[in-house]
């Protein structure tokens, strides 16, 4: 089965109105993209998680450009050989000055996707756009395509074509990132009438958003972030811990079916809750 056809089936068999994608694995105290982050975050729907391609060709799984905040080392991924890399330890959380350093040790993209799970499913965000062919290539010569998505910019006609070209040529899925203030409404038909299975939007109108919900319909996943650093509209983390209603609750009620988080425990309690007195 293609990876997008078995990801719309279990978007669509979901237990709740949406989807958690946990940012980063479930991290703090385990550092985060972490082995114990990624297997910790199994339960959840999602696990997303960043790589780049160490200078030796091999994906590994960091967020930055270099190593300082997560291991204290200024080290460049991309001029490194992976073996250098993975023997780093990484510092608990998100790292940073003052962090405490731990046992766990940046892992390979092969070593995360098989630390969750075979059931486990990846948003795996290629953090340097001419990297993306290299990493479907591994994922595809793995067998590992069916474990995760990877994402593309799309804003035009031929963007879509570009992603739906990287589907056929590496049996992967490619999720749509989209500016929705940019790439209008006529985009979001464009997408669902190509069959691509999900979007992840940024948004400057909730009215807009829930328009956009309302053409994906039941045939494209619409996905989110709710992430202290980078959200839309004020709707962050730390506000929802507060004030559920206000962030996850306007986004369901928009039409929102996938969200990232960094509080997947809230957020679920939160749907649970939702979904009891509805």
């Amino acid at each position: 089965m293609a990876a997008s056809k078995a990801f719309k089936q279990r978007w669509r068999s979901r237990r709740r109105d949406a989807m958690i994608s946990v940012h980063r694995g479930l991290w703090g105290p385990a550092p985060e993209n972490s082995l114990a982050a990624i297997s910790g975050a199994r339960e959840y729907d999602i696990i997303e998680i960043d790589t780049q391609i160490a200078s030796d060709g091999v994906p590994v799984v960091i967020h930055d450009p270099d190593l300082m905040r997560t291991t204290g080392k200024f080290i460049s991924p991309r001029d490194t050989g992976h073996g250098a890399i993975v023997s780093q330890r990484l510092l608990e959380a998100s790292g940073g000055p003052g962090a405490a350093i731990t046992s766990e040790r940046i892992p390979t993209l092969a070593d995360a996707l098989s630390a969750a799970g075979p059931s486990a499913f990846f948003d795996i965000d290629v953090k340097f756009p001419d990297e993306i062919d290299a990493v479907a290539a591994m994922l595809a010569k793995s067998n590992l395509a069916h474990m995760g998505s990877l994402k593309i910019d799309t804003q035009t006609a031929s963007d879509i074509e570009r992603l739906l070209l990287l589907q056929r040529r590496f049996g992967v899925m490619i999720m749509a990132k989209v500016v929705l203030p940019k790439a209008g409404l006529g985009h979001i038909s464009e997408l669902v009438n190509a069959g691509v299975a999900a979007v992840e939007l940024w948004f400057d109108d909730l009215e807009q958003l829930g328009e956009a919900c309302q053409i994906a319909g039941v045939d494209m996943a619409v996905s989110t972030y709710t992430l202290d650093p980078v959200h839309c509209c004020g709707l962050n983390d730390t506000l929802a811990l507060s004030n559920p209603d206000a962030v996850w609750g306007r986004l369901l009620n928009a039409g929102i079916t996938v969200i990232m988080t960094d509080q997947p425990a809230r957020l679920d309690a939160y749907m649970a809750a939702r979904d009891k007195f509805s």
